[in-house]
């Protein structure tokens, strides 16, 4: 039989299958004839019996005829150039959402997809967003109305792929708690919000940035080094940033899309680059208030602008489209200052208040000493006096800096030690700081150095004190969505607990005879040789004959001839950090647990080191949760290998999980603060991340990845030990194929770690 004769065959029986199901159902079989010689008109003819499938199954799931009406209105409207396949997807995906999440679910997701449909052009958008959406309906029904509600907002100005990226985010991040996907879902949660306008905006610095080279090299003949800043919702929208030579600009300006976009970015620039050339010094801020800091900043940004206007007149028609002040704008002080910097820069702008006049005239009266940034002080320093005495409000928690294309100016003032500053002074500085020190170059997260913040002891409260101390948060990555989630995680941090128990003995013994054999065959530590001392270890043989000619020669001069060895200067610096997790109280066939060899090998090395004249410190990590990672000290760089550590080392317990990433982040700034040659974390696990709040096994993968790549790139070495017969298939992923290290037999950890100090002190 012919492919044809089949095929009009299988569309006969799907045919007769469907009216049979609707026979008492005129106004859905009228609907489906009429779907039906649309989609004849389209020409495809050889998917009609799979489309009769797609409607036989949607009345057959019992979604109500609204749903199926809404399928063949859809099918009645289908674009003859779109592919047959995306329409009979669409059926299926809305059958089994609504099977999961009920038939109004379904009926809105066709109501929405009728809007959207010209937006999932691209290839695999449509199927990505059919896709998220029905993993959400499976994994969180009661949400899947939201997220659908939110689909054409998300899509007007992203795409699909980037929508499933935010559904997907939302399903792991709430860690299978529906209140938590609610909250997600409707907006309500920091996180969500902060992805989704990410998503939405897209990354307008990424697109523009070879243009934004080109531009500043162009106007101020300066090779710019750019740093991208990262969306966050901030009750205070972000600014251009400068520091130390380096323009960080956001990834987006929320607001401006398309060419405004452009636009503003190429102001930024522009004014960025006025303010490299023409500000040459630093205020100091000594007593001045918050107003007076923003008026100073103000009167320099038109001092800066209108230097560059000098030479390059075209500059105001970058600029000027974004002051938007009116003479009828409010009169409250950042009403008033958005219309002095229009005023300062725009020659026919005309606004009555006698304030804004004053500022003009000012102003104009130093066009003699504009190269000088004094007179921003001064000008700045009187108008604040006068605003003062006008009791405007000024609230420096939510003020910004007006037009959007202007910078934070935080560049132009030396804060320096300033406990006396008034306190809304140093709440504006550290309100912008917090914002400035989370990023990094190319736009990453620069969170795993930050210090811990004093703010985290107001959890203190609800924090079990056995737990730890609240010392630190830090991001996480998200592989899905690909950004990093701020303050994500929690450590804990707490001195591990002194054990009543002796510690064993014979690990002292065995851990000396370990140190013994490695010192000798591994020529451990370095030892420097001191010649020309007045006594020592042995003759100096040069020194000698050097003073025998002397005194030959008449010459008398002090007997220095001998040489002394002695330790050289400690230039490794290794911190080790012990996996805690529950799974470490699991026995081998011998009785041992991985932790009682986690704590032989810890002994031992730190015994070595020591002796070596290296630095050691031993940490060790669990986790409860995102909020819960505790963290505890076992040793510090500065303690000795003394009776107090064994007596931690022997009260250490399993519990929990293995939250990898984050504890990297805080080992790593440990590191950060020794001075050594080189840094090395070592890693003793006998397990993969996982955690109770994350159900996807790669999300904390790829961020323990994520922060191992980090911490190689500020010069710290990172090897792991997977303890136990376990294959660990994904240690090469986090650590990298040379850096990770199996040892099936765990008795042989101790001997295993000590060869790899060997190879490090080589």
């Amino acid at each position: 039989m012919a492919v044809a004769q089949i095929s009009s065959l299988d569309s006969f029986r799907s045919g007769r299958r469907l009216a049979a199901l609707l026979r008492g159902h005129d106004d859905v079989a009228a609907a489906v004839q009429a779907a039906r010689a649309a989609l004849q008109r389209t020409g495809w003819f050889d998917d009609l019996a799979v489309w009769d499938e797609a409607v036989h199954a949607l009345f057959e799931a019992n979604l109500g005829q609204a749903v199926v009406q809404g399928f063949l209105r859809l099918s009645e409207q289908w674009p003859a150039q779109r592919s047959p396949d995306d329409l009979i997807a669409i059926g299926r995906a809305v059958r089994d959402i609504g099977c999961s999440a009920g038939s109004r679910v379904a009926h809105a997701l066709l109501s929405e997809l009728s809007k959207v449909l010209p937006r999932l052009a691209g290839a695999g958008e449509l199927a990505a967003v059919l896709a998220a959406l029905d993993q959400l309906a499976a994994s969180g029904p009661e949400s899947a109305g939201l997220a659908i509600g939110r689909l054409g907002q998300f899509l007007a100005h992203a795409g699909g792929e980037e929508f499933a990226a935010w559904v997907s985010a939302g399903l792991r991040a709430s860690g299978g708690r529906a209140s938590r996907r609610r909250a997600y879902f409707a907006l309500d949660d920091q996180l969500s919000a902060q992805l989704f306008a990410a998503g939405r905006s897209g990354d307008d610095f990424a697109r523009l940035e070879k243009r934004l080279a080109a531009t500043t090299i162009a106007l101020w003949n300066r090779k710019p080094r750019f740093r991208k800043l990262a969306v966050a919702p901030t009750p205070v929208p972000r600014r251009t940033s400068l520091a130390a030579g380096l323009v960080g600009l956001p990834q987006t300006f929320p607001g401006f899309e398309g060419e405004a976009a452009k636009a503003v970015y190429l102001a930024a620039v522009a004014h960025a680059g006025a303010h490299l050339v023409h500000s040459t010094a630093r205020f100091p801020v000594g007593r001045l208030k918050a107003l007076q800091i923003a008026l100073v900043s103000l009167i320099e940004d038109a001092r800066v602008e209108t230097l560059a206007l000098r030479e390059m007149p075209g500059l105001r028609r970058l600029w000027l489209p974004f002051h938007s002040a009116t003479p009828a704008g409010q009169a409250t002080a950042a009403g008033l200052m958005m219309r002095l910097a229009r005023a300062l820069v725009d020659p026919d702008y005309q606004d009555p208040d006698a304030w804004v006049t004053k500022g003009r005239q000012l102003f104009a009266a130093a066009a003699g000493r504009w190269t000088d940034p004094a007179i921003s002080r001064e000008i700045g320093g009187l108008l604040g006096n006068d605003i003062g005495q006008m009791r405007l409000q000024f609230n420096a928690k939510s003020y910004v800096v007006e037009p959007a294309y202007r910078d934070d100016n935080l560049a132009l003032w030396d804060f320096g030690d300033q406990p006396d500053s008034p306190a809304e002074t140093i709440e504006l500085a550290v309100d912008s700081v917090r914002i400035e020190r989370r990023d990094d170059a190319g736009g990453q997260s620069a969170d795993d150095d930050a210090k811990p913040d004093e703010t985290l002891r107001a959890k203190a409260a609800a924090v079990t004190l056995l737990d730890g101390f609240p010392v630190a948060t830090y991001p996480e990555w998200d592989y899905a969505a690909r950004t990093e989630r701020p303050d994500w995680t929690t450590i804990l941090e707490a001195d591990a607990a002194v054990s009543a128990q002796p510690f064993d003995s014979s690990t002292d013994a065995e851990a000396m005879r370990w140190i013994t054999e490695l010192t000798r065959d591994a020529s451990i530590g370095r030892r420097i040789r001191h010649k020309g001392q007045r006594d020592g270890d042995a003759l100096d043989i040069d020194a000698a004959i050097a003073l025998t000619i002397e005194r030959r020669t008449g010459n008398i001069s002090e007997p220095r001839v001998y040489q002394r060895d002695a330790p050289g200067p400690r230039d490794l610096a290794i911190l080790l950090l012990l996996d805690l997790s529950q799974s470490t109280a699991d026995r081998d066939r011998r009785g041992r647990t991985v932790l009682d060899v986690e704590r032989k090998a810890a002994a031992i090395m730190a015994a070595a080191v020591e002796a070596a004249n290296d630095s050691i410190a031993v940490h060790g990590f669990s986790s409860d949760g995102r909020e819960r990672v505790r963290y505890l000290r076992i040793k510090g760089f500065a303690e000795p290998m003394d009776a107090v550590v064994r007596a931690r080392l022997a009260g250490l317990g399993s519990s929990h999980s293995t939250r990898l990433g984050a504890a990297l982040r805080h080992a790593g700034g440990y590191l950060a603060e020794r001075r050594a040659f080189r840094k090395v974390l070592l890693v003793l696990t006998d397990g993969e991340p996982s955690d109770v709040d994350v159900p996807d096994a790669q999300y904390l993968v790829e961020d323990a990845r994520r922060a191992a790549q980090q911490l190689r790139r500020r010069g710290t070495d990172i090897f792991a030990f997977g303890i136990g017969e376990h294959r660990f298939p994904q240690l090469d992923r986090i650590f990298g194929e040379r850096y990770a290290l199996r040892v099936p037999r765990i008795e042989a950890l101790p001997q295993r770690v000590m060869q790899l100090y060997a190879e490090l002190k080589k």
